[in-house]
């Protein structure tokens, strides 16, 4: 039996051979046609007539075949075709249908195959399908179909809010718009974290060309009238700020990366103060809008192209003092009354997102547990690119009151948000900590399978100690819920937790890092804490690790968070300013 030797085209099965001289021959006395049932015509004695056949049939076994359609004599006498396969111009071929072609030995359909559209060995992008012969790509926003190829419109510096929209060279595409600021004014507020209360200074030279407010970086609301290189300065009770580390390891990869970075930081926060006391229509909120105010005006002067990029926020220990049951709702209003009055001031388009990062230290002010984090943690989920949640800080060092941070701690923390900063406000992606996307429960076992910015997930005992089950823990309404007996990594991005026994309660709970020891310091040692983090290995500027660290949460078995990176539905904001 023959195969298929070549890729031939062929769009049908051909007629069988042609006959031998008449094409049908008259039963006797009957005077009926009686059709011919090979491709082979043979004369009344059973051999070719003369023995020999007209073009182009050949006499094989005494009779006259069509050596370049016959299957049973494909290309010569005694040649069958296997199983399946047509004789195509003397080749053995796949007998394909209709407007098929052959391509690599197979029939497939032009009109439709992503692998031959329009012909043989056209491919579509894996993301574009084949219609009609063209390739047609099948995008989900903020994707978009650029000729026949998904274009995220939201930061591609050459399809920027639009196909074939590019920026101009060294400007960033971040939603939509190309970044064309020279100078990036960030916001910090807060309470006493925020001002650096009781950390040392360690930065005390500017490598770059970031600057401050002459009046320092607790620059107040008044004398915002020049520039100083941006450095720390200890005024009695507060030092060092996250301005530094954020700015100048910003600065370092813009520069590594063949650009630059200038940044102007100034802080407006209070220490000791609640959301109600730092928002919009009090003192602080006011030297903020004062500090952006300055900061055009310094631009303007300067020629510079200035923009807000974003408010950093580090907060949370007053609200949890006060059980602020609505802190995310706080949250998101203070986001959008941020955005709204500095794009009123500015005229610009560009957000201003709000990026903040966990409270910690809850075990330092006598608790085991917080709402604060997992309000911080719903709040970046209901507004996902608006609140920008970094993650815990429980990896840093604290003085020793075990609640504000070392000077040292304040730079490491300011090189954790920078990376974030870069993410969404550089590069244009969208941010999720470490932080769980699905909870499923399957007898005694639960999955836990997490968002992780770098995988593979790793459970580290090194920088953070182990405080029981790597941090994990398990609660229901039974009053004797089942206790964990392992905590295991299952592949890049999931954790398995098993139980002593399959559980029975309802409202089933899995926690991490909210196993507090009540009075003892926050810290990597002491407080409450947890081992999962994730493989990030960007560089630090003094030798710190910046993992990603797994969030603090309170979740229930059965999460399923969204895409986007939403969770369940958040509670509506409904713009009424709560007292």
């Amino acid at each position: 039996m023959r195969t298929a030797t070549h890729p031939a085209l062929a769009f049908s099965l051909l007629v069988p051979a042609l006959a031998c001289g008449d094409s049908a021959q008259t039963d006797e006395g009957t005077g009926s046609a009686t059709a011919p049932t090979s491709a082979a015509t043979e004369a009344a004695d059973g051999t070719a007539e003369g023995g020999a056949c007209p073009e182009p049939l050949l006499a094989c076994g005494g009779a006259c075949v069509d050596p370049l359609h016959d299957p049973a004599h494909c290309g010569g006498c005694e040649q069958p075709c296997d199983a399946g396969l047509a004789c195509v111009e003397g080749e053995c071929a796949p007998a394909c249908g209709a407007a098929l072609v052959t391509c690599g030995g197979a029939c497939v359909d032009p009109l439709h195959d992503p692998a031959h559209c329009g012909g043989c060995d056209q491919p579509c992008a894996p993301e574009a399908v084949c219609q009609a012969g063209a390739c047609v790509a099948t995008c989900a926003p903020p994707q978009a179909d650029c000729a026949g190829t998904c274009r995220n419109l939201d930061n591609d510096e050459q399809h920027c809010g639009a196909c074939d929209s590019p920026c101009p060279s060294g400007q960033p595409c971040v939603e939509g718009q190309c970044v064309a600021t020279s100078l990036h004014h960030v916001l910090i507020t807060g309470q006493s974290l925020s001002q650096g209360a009781l950390s040392e200074v360690v930065s005390t030279e500017q490598p770059f060309e970031n600057v401050s407010f002459v009046t320092g970086v607790r620059a107040g609301g008044a004398g915002l009238d020049a520039w100083v290189p941006l450095v720390e300065t200890w005024d009695g009770s507060q030092g060092e700020t996250l301005a530094s580390g954020m700015a100048n390891l910003l600065s370092e990869r813009a520069m590594a990366a063949g650009g630059g970075h200038r940044s102007l930081v100034s802080a407006h926060g209070v220490g000791g103060q609640p959301y109600v006391a730092l928002r919009k229509g009090t003192v602080p909120y006011a030297n903020g809008m004062a500090q952006v105010t300055a900061g055009l005006a310094l631009a303007q002067a300067a020629g510079e192209a200035y923009a807000v990029r974003a408010v950093h926020v580090v907060h949370g220990e007053s609200d949890h003092l006060a059980n602020n049951a609505s802190y995310d709702l706080d949250l998101l209003e203070w986001q959008s009354d941020y955005q709204a009055d500095v794009q009123a001031i500015t005229g610009q388009a560009l957000p201003v997102p709000l990026v903040t990062d966990q409270m910690s230290s809850f075990s330092a002010y006598g608790a085991v547990a917080s709402a604060i984090p997992q309000l911080q943690l719903e709040a970046s989920r209901a507004a996902p690119g608006r609140v920008v949640l970094m993650g815990p800080k429980y990896v840093l060092p604290y003085v020793p009151d075990g609640v504000h941070l070392t000077g040292e701690a304040e730079r490491w923390l300011g090189e954790m948000h920078a990376k974030v900063f870069e993410r969404v406000l550089v590069q244009g992606e969208p941010w999720r900590p470490v932080s769980p996307r699905q909870i499923t429960r399957q007898g005694a076992e639960i999955t836990v399978r997490f968002w992780v910015p770098v995988p593979p997930l790793v459970l580290d005992e090194t920088l953070v100690t182990n405080p029981g089950s790597y941090g994990f823990g398990y609660s229901d309404s039974s009053g004797a819920a089942p206790t964990i007996t392992s905590v295991a990594l299952a592949g890049d991005d999931a954790v398995v937790i098993t139980l002593s026994a399959v559980p029975v309660g309802g409202n089933q709970r899995v926690t991490y890092a909210m196993n507090g020891v009540p009075g003892q310091p926050a810290g990597p040692t002491t407080g409450a804490r947890g081992n999962l983090r994730d493989s990030d290995a960007t560089g630090s500027r003094h030798g710190y690790a910046l993992h990603n660290w797994g969030v603090h949460f309170d979740e229930a078995v059965g999460l399923q968070t969204r895409e986007g990176g939403a969770g369940p539905a958040p509670r509506a904001l409904t713009g009424t300013r709560r007292d």
